[in-house]
């Protein structure tokens, strides 16, 4: 079975395992000074490159292809339905859907996606908006190392791909970089990646701010999936800094009753090795693998390299052409030898050698009418430039209508805080409708407000706000309805 080598460049540290199947024969990592990556953004590719290729020579590890990983802070996460549609159009399908519910400015994301599994009649993906700048950055970096990058995977999903379980809740941390993903039937339903202020906060506090967001979380997932929210029967797996402070766990889930226990390492290793350290290099190595019956991993197994940057592969015209020129001149060589013997051997040759002059003296007429086909097919293609103009024109102003929309939903998804959670956002052409849940009446309350506030509706209208009860009767939440004209 052929090696895989996994290159993860975090904040503070360049971390590299080298396996053989699901065996790990090699591992290592080489600090980073502060300030050469911050939140996954590396700001000096070339001293960064020099410390890969420092760690790659030092541990004796070939120079050759690699699957990275890039943080997932800033990155967006969303699984999205659509009407089936042909194959020819999906892309554009997907990335008009994604343009609509990404937050954030799809023109300072790349986008990447995995069809998943659907029903009859709909196509669900599982879309990625990672930011350019951090992408551009670590493809950049590795080139100049020296290494020929495969894949480019993302931590948070090569995290989720080391759980073999269908139905779990996945909380990792490394010095300030938190990851926690909620997966449900081998997908990861929600995807969280933060940055915590490590410097300001002792490890208590660090658990305590983890234990909001993981509530957070899961309040969140149960919020719109009142038909089968999470209840304690779902384990907790916990990685990194966290897999090592088990006093801290109980901490961790608070008021919470569901099992928790550390990721388990999917690989074989020696002694001294941590795969709390290395978790996010033996999720990417896993995707290298066979799947198999018994495993239950992620099935999220997007390469995040935008497509200009991947390795071009060796078409067959590339291969093909030299062959045949090299054979068109080596045989047209052989054949004027042949020629001159033979009209030296016997002049009664010559007649034939004048009847294929003749040939290709006609040939060369044939392209020359040729040519002139090919030039008046140009003309006529010149001649439909006013028309591929006005469809131009005609698909711009489309465009123009569908950004004032798209505006709307952006704005209503990015205005809305953390104590909201949005279900649905409807436009009928005239008005739009916004249902969804607040954990608190006030905090349904100041969302209107703000979204009164934008000056981007006339009238923006609570039509009701209804009170739920949990499981914890003194934590309710409110159901509400907008309408926005």
């Amino acid at each position: 079975m052929a090696k895989t080598t996994t290159l993860y460049i975090e904040d503070a540290a360049i971390k590299v395992l080298v396996n053989n199947g699901k065996k790990v024969e090699k591992w290592a990592s080489a600090p980073l000074e502060a300030g050469l990556v911050i939140d996954g953004l590396i700001q000096d590719e070339t001293k960064v490159s020099e410390e890969i290729k420092s760690l790659f020579s030092r541990e004796k590890i070939p120079s050759g292809r690699v699957i990275a990983a890039m943080s997932g802070l800033k990155s967006i996460f969303r699984i999205i339905s659509l009407p089936a549609v042909p194959k020819n159009i999906l892309d554009e399908a997907i990335k008009n859907e994604a343009n609509r519910v990404i937050p954030t400015p799809m023109d300072q994301n790349y986008l990447s996606y995995q069809v998943l599994p659907s029903a009859q009649g709909e196509v669900k993906v599982f879309i990625v908006a990672h930011p350019k700048n951090t992408t551009d950055s670590v493809i950049k970096t590795i080139n100049k190392a020296g290494l020929r990058l495969e894949v480019l995977d993302i931590a948070p999903l090569a995290l989720c791909r080391c759980a073999n379980l269908e139905k779990v809740i996945i909380v990792s941390n490394w010095l300030d970089n938190v990851d926690i993903a909620v997966i449900i039937g081998r997908i990861p339903e929600v995807i969280r990646s933060l940055s915590l202020p490590v410097e300001s906060q002792s490890v208590a506090e660090r658990i305590s701010t983890i234990a909001e967001e993981l509530n957070r979380t899961i309040t969140f997932y149960n919020s719109s999936h009142a038909e089968s929210p999470l209840d304690e029967s779902v384990p907790v797996l916990v990685s990194g800094e966290l897999a090592n402070e088990q006093d801290s766990w109980s901490s961790l889930l608070d008021e919470l009753s569901n099992q928790i226990s550390s990721l388990p390492s999917p690989f074989i290793a020696g002694e001294g090795f941590d795969p709390s350290v290395f978790i996010v290099n033996m999720g990417m190595a896993l995707r290298a693998l066979p799947a198999g019956t018994e495993h239950q991993n992620s099935l999220i197994n997007i390469n995040a390299m935008p497509g200009f940057y991947k390795p071009k592969g060796t078409s067959l015209a590339s291969i093909l052409v030299p062959t045949v020129i090299v054979l068109l001149v080596g045989g047209l060589v052989w054949g004027w030898f042949y020629i001159d013997d033979m009209k030296q051997k016997n002049n009664v040759l010559e007649p034939q050698v004048q009847e294929q002059e003749a040939t290709l003296i006609q040939k060369r007429a044939e392209l020359s009418a040729l040519n002139s086909q090919i030039a008046e097919t140009q003309k006529s293609l010149d001649a439909t430039d006013p028309v591929v103009t006005a469809l131009n024109d005609m698909l711009w102003d489309m465009y123009q209508g569908r950004e004032a929309i798209t505006g709307d939903y952006k704005a209503i998804y990015n205005l809305h805080s953390s104590n909201i959670a949005l279900s649905t956002i409807d436009f009928d052409g005239e008005s739009i409708t916004v249902t969804g849940y607040g954990l608190t009446k006030t905090a349904v309350l100041e969302y209107a407000g703000i979204l009164r506030g934008s000056n981007r509706w006339l009238e923006v209208v609570v039509i009701s706000m209804d009170k739920i009860l949990t499981e914890d009767p003194n934590m309710p939440i409110y159901s509400f309805n907008f309408l926005l004209k």
